[in-house]
């Protein structure tokens, strides 16, 4: 077990390795094909008089939503037409199921989008929907390792089949270059809506790029909405709308946030319900508990606290932050509050690897899916998390 001494995991609960080997350092993503995600979903039925054409959708640099909207755009009918079972990575090379209703082959079999490819279509009269997912597997490459010793790697490797991949939500859930969304999030279980919108709005970070974080500098010190939508770059897209929403309405800050989908609002409730579940899992490893086989709280009003020490570590953790399961009851947003319910606390998977060329490690493995890939790389690299 050793401590991070990375600000950002500080910052959004992730204090500890479970493994005490020495890092191995490099960088994930230097060129997109280093990060491959291959879905693993629910088999459908093949069915050739079906109303929907299944098939692969392998993409480059894209995210998924974007993904499907250039794709309509391409066969020129609405996205809603379109059925995913999860998201995949943007800065990555990612392969995906996907049911469309009622587009001919021909016309999918010709549509041009740069940097996406289909292939293997089948027919079949079942949709494919969110959560028609069993995981996916991931070949991940490491460039310009530290050190490349496969003592190291497979001491590492060891470890963590003794012991247990700590299951913490990672990075991608609370923002990298902005690590705020749990702070918004509490606010909004707080109840106070406005502050939730203006740090949403307003609160700036290094890792930002200048335009950005001098827009929201601005902000802060004037209040100034009109001036903010000359300021704020095009490509914020969801600030903007905000924006837009309360130079109309200077006070309606909860008309500003449910401009957005009520799905979007309800993650930056689970980015704090993730903060506090990373806490707890923190405080286990340090005090040494057994995360095989653990399941832990994602806090709601209808949770409860498991028995023993890892209970105990939950009412701390809770109670430090002022919190209790009511707390999770959000009378300013009722559609917001979230019931609780569990994540398990260790990922258990084969990982392997081999040496590449050119000063590269590459890594395989398969996760259930809602699970972070770069968790088990950090246990192996142990390096700052912008080089994941």
């Amino acid at each position: 077990m050793l401590r991070t001494n990375h600000p950002l995991e500080e910052t959004v609960g992730i204090r500890y390795f479970i493994t005490d080997t020495q890092g191995i350092g490099g960088h994930l993503r230097r060129e997109y094909a280093d990060f491959q995600v291959s879905e693993v979903g629910v088999e459908k039925q093949a069915d050739p008089e079906g109303d929907y054409t299944h098939f692969t959708l392998e993409k480059t640099n894209w995210d998924t939503i974007r993904a499907i909207s250039a794709l309509s755009r391409a066969v020129g009918v609405s996205r809603k037409r379109f059925g995913f079972a999860g998201t995949k990575d943007k800065r990555a090379v990612t392969r995906q199921r996907m049911a469309v209703w009622n587009v001919p082959l021909e016309k999918l079999e010709s549509a041009r989008v740069k940097d996406i490819r289909l292939y293997d279509f089948t027919r079949s009269s079942e949709r494919i929907l969110v959560g028609d997912l069993i995981g996916n597997t991931f070949e991940i490459t490491v460039r310009e390792p530290q050190v490349f010793d496969e003592t190291v790697i497979e001491t590492c490797r060891d470890q963590i089949h003794l012991k247990g991949i700590p299951n913490y939500f990672g990075y991608q859930r609370f923002g990298v270059q902005r690590p705020n969304t749990h702070v918004v999030g509490r606010k909004i279980v707080e109840g106070d809506i406005k502050g939730a919108v203006m740090s949403y709005l307003a609160d700036y970070y290094d890792g930002e790029r200048d335009d950005a974080r001098d827009a929201r500098r601005s902000l802060k010190e004037t209040g100034d909405f009109k001036q903010a939508l000359t300021d704020f770059p095009k490509r914020l897209g969801y600030e903007r709308t905000m924006l837009d929403h309360l130079y109309k309405n200077p006070t309606d800050f909860a008309g500003a946030l449910r401009r957005f989908h009520k799905k979007l609002r309800q993650l930056l409730v689970h980015g704090y319900q993730s903060y506090l579940f990373n806490l707890t899992l923190s405080r286990m490893i340090e005090e040494e508990l057994d995360i095989h086989r653990v399941e832990v709280p994602l806090f709601g009003y209808t949770s409860s606290f498991t028995e023993g020490r890892q209970g105990e570590i939950e009412r701390d953790v809770l109670e430090t932050a002022g919190m209790d399961f009511r707390s999770f009851k959000i009378s300013s947003m009722p559609e917001l509050s979230p019931r609780g319910t569990y994540r398990t606390a260790s990922l258990e998977t084969e990982v392997s690897y081999e040496i590449g060329d050119e000063n590269t490690l590459k890594f395989k493995f398969f996760l259930p899916k809602g699970n972070y890939a770069t968790m088990i790389m950090r246990e192996f690299m142990k390096t700052d998390p912008v080089n994941y």
